[in-house]
């Protein structure tokens, strides 16, 4: 036990660095979740009220408990296998004179930390709400945060015995970029999911009527069932709910103590049986398939120019490395969702929404439009992040490019292009949902486009020279290269401000839709050919200089 408490510590440390960028992240991260708590906050205030009103306003706790403990069941499964199986250190924890029980069970608390602050935003709301609406004493949050602590222990024991039986039965699963793909796929999808779920519930809150049809449907839900799996579950409501009977909310918290214990022990006890024979032959990737034909063995060797071939070669390393591809590539084709979230979450009839569509042609509302495409083409051609992560997602082997007999401003453009390429197919799909959702006239759908072209080209050599002058090189893990790079967030803020400006000039100059799309459209042909210059001659100088 000692072992896997000090073993525990180092992995809480390795992974929770606090300095100025890591505190200024979980800041900004933090920030950004704020309406979300507030959404399910203001739903469970709500909520109380009308469930009081007939005697049941425990069904906010019940509820609350079971939607996050079958979320962190869910998405637990492929955190688990990413912390367990496919963490850097598994090469370096394997040889150590520790038992698998004690590698488990130092990565299990790894784990709820992390679940841990998650449910600052979607369990912690629902509980000081209900406490404050009921008018709680001290032992209702006693028992508040006992639960806090017990709630995702065993569903994420369940997705670990899921995960191990997973690992060690299948072979497919022992390639870990094809598995973190799938999963961080997977997880995004959930996450989106669950986003739309929460918008859903928290609206019908405060209906009556929609709060006493779960109420009569609640016997037979997934949420109900949920509780028969997680047994502590109902154990945690009880007390939480019954938290004046002395007695019984005290004997209804002590079986959900044990309850979670005995979980613990058990899944230590399946981890020392099972752990190591799932690890063994773990592969960063699938090998190679050699061509037998001469005809696809040419294929291999097809000439390029040097201009091609470096976007080629950036295009492949965004696409076959899992955390290049779910935070460079995969985020162009996210927004038509994010667009869409609003649409299926609410009680809006789509009809309604496309009868706004015969306001798009107003004289009056035109010069917005134009400015407000070339605020998110600013925006997607930012936070996608390619070409402000260019440079430093060459890392320790940026020697490489260094010795190739291409010029530094050529393997600039290339890396530049990448991200102009993702960024117009970002736009592209955001237009496709405009078109379709909102009966945006095809000519509007045009004009928008070849508004955008300038201003992704001009975020993108701003990107790539934010990474050329402040490169994080200096990494050991991809995501270190993208997630914790401020000069993605850096970009996203000129972005944003340049959005802004867009605005300001329809606004103060007093421009209609010929003047908004001449002055918008030639301001960024100007600045483009300004930057542009600026990059490919002081650019390469700095290229040379790392």
């Amino acid at each position: 036990m000692n072992n896997m408490l000090k073993l525990a510590k180092i992995l809480l440390k390795t992974n929770f660095k606090f300095n100025k960028k890591s505190i200024a992240l979980g800041a900004l991260i933090a920030i950004s979740m704020l309406p979300m708590a507030a959404l399910i906050w203001t739903g469970a205030w709500e909520g109380y009220s009308v469930m009081a009103s007939v005697g049941q306003q425990g069904i906010i706790l019940w509820t609350a408990i079971s939607l996050v403990s079958l979320v962190t069941f869910i998405l637990g499964i492929f955190f688990i296998m990413g912390v367990f199986y496919y963490s850097n250190d598994i090469e370096l924890l394997l040889p150590l004179p520790l038992k698998s029980w004690q590698i488990l069970g130092a990565k299990f608390a790894t784990v709820l930390v992390y679940e841990y602050m998650t449910q600052l935003v979607f369990f912690l709301p629902v509980l000081v709400s209900y406490g404050i609406k009921d008018k709680a004493n001290l032992l209702y949050y006693i028992y508040g945060m006992i639960a806090y602590l017990l709630l995702p222990i065993v569903p994420l024991v369940f997705s670990s015995f899921l995960s191990i039986f997973v690992m060690r039965s299948f072979k497919f699963v022992k390639n870990k970029d094809r598995m973190k793909t799938i999963s961080g796929i997977v997880a995004m999808a959930m996450a989106i999911g669950f986003n739309m779920i929460i918008q859903k519930f928290s609206g019908r809150l405060g209906n009556p009527e929609d709060m006493m049809r779960l109420l009569q449907q609640g016997n037979n839900s997934l949420l109900s069932k949920s509780q028969d799996i997680f047994i502590i579950n109902r154990f945690m409501t009880m007390a939480l709910t019954d938290y004046r009977e002395l007695l019984g909310s005290i004997g209804s918290m002590a079986l959900a103590i044990a309850g979670a214990a005995a979980f613990i022990g058990l899944f230590l006890y399946i981890g020392e049986k099972f752990y190591f024979k799932g690890v063994i032959g773990l592969t960063e990737s699938a090998p190679a398939k050699r061509p037998k034909s001469g005809a696809a063995k040419r294929g291999l060797y097809r000439k390029l120019g040097a201009l091609s071939a470096f976007r080629a070669k950036e295009l492949k390393l965004l696409y076959r490395s899992p955390v290049y591809f779910m935070n460079c590539i995969l985020m162009n084709f996210l927004w038509p969702v994010f667009m869409l979230i609003p649409f299926f979450a609410g009680e809006e009839d789509l009809g309604d929404i496309r009868e706004l569509g015969k306001y798009l042609e107003d004289p009056g509302v035109l010069p917005y439009i134009f400015a407000g495409a070339a605020a998110a083409a600013l925006f997607i051609g930012a936070s996608n992040m390619i070409s402000s992560t260019a440079i430093s997602r060459e890392g320790k082997s940026l020697y490489v490019s260094k010795y190739l007999p291409v010029d530094y401003k050529t393997q600039i453009n290339a890396k530049v292009q990448t991200g102009m390429l993702m960024g117009l197919v970002g736009m592209l799909m955001a237009f496709i949902v405009l078109w379709l959702v909102l009966s945006f006239p095809i000519y509007l759908i045009f004009a928008a486009l070849l508004m955008s072209l300038p201003c992704i080209f001009f975020i993108n050599y701003a990107g790539i020279m934010i990474d050329l002058k402040f490169p994080k090189l200096n990494w050991d893990n991809e995501q270190k290269a993208v997630k914790q790079n401020m000069n993605g967030l850096l970009n996203m803020l000129i972005s944003a401000a340049f959005g802004a400006l867009n605005f300001g000039l329809v606004v103060w100059l007093r421009l209609d839709y010929i003047y908004a799309f001449i002055v918008i459209f030639g301001f960024y042909i100007i600045a483009d050919m300004l930057l542009y210059k600026f990059v490919t001659s002081y650019g390469p100088r700095l290229y040379k200089e790392l």
